[in-house]
């Protein structure tokens, strides 16, 4: 399965549709701080999640994917800043191989306690080494694909090296 992972736009229109239309997969996924309403055109092909900043209150706070394996939130109710154990734990809750969160605006991708948690980054603003990025995951080959805005590949992990 083929999953585009997107995040943190902050209100930035265009860039999710964009990264839709360039890279839509069987699942897309929204993880928060869109700041759109959550009816808005740009978000409708995707599955999402409400951002500290996400004033809608018809975002639900997490999701789960049970086809794909996958536990979504944005992170701040799992102190992901801190570290991605209780989001770990979470997942593990739906018996989820995967983790997926935003927030921190930094791109990454671990193995934490047999969980891989993964973040896009930043669509929009980028505080980590990676430019701002988006994701897309390939779960038949277990390899996470990081782009930049202009959707040219930054960086793959093969989660099954981590």
């Amino acid at each position: 399965m083929r999953i585009l992972i997107v995040s943190d736009n902050h209100g930035e229109k265009g860039i999710v549709y964009e990264a839709y239309g360039r890279n839509a997969g069987d699942l897309n996924i929204h993880l928060g701080d869109s700041e759109f309403n959550y009816d808005d055109t740009e978000m409708v092909h995707f599955e999402r999640v409400r951002g500290n900043v996400d004033t809608d209150s018809r975002y639900p706070v997490e999701g789960h994917h049970e086809t794909s394996g996958v536990f979504y939130t944005h992170g701040h109710y799992y102190d992901i800043k801190k570290g991605r154990e209780v989001l770990a734990d979470r997942a593990r809750e739906y018996d989820a191989t995967y983790a997926f969160y935003g927030h921190s605006h930094v791109a990454k991708a671990e193995d934490v306690g047999g969980v891989y948690c993964i973040n896009p980054g930043s669509i929009s603003n980028s505080k980590g080494e990676l430019v701002e990025s988006y994701a897309v995951l390939d779960t038949s080959s277990n390899v996470v694909t990081f782009l930049d805005r202009e959707h040219e590949v930054i960086k793959e992990v093969d989660l099954d090296t981590l």
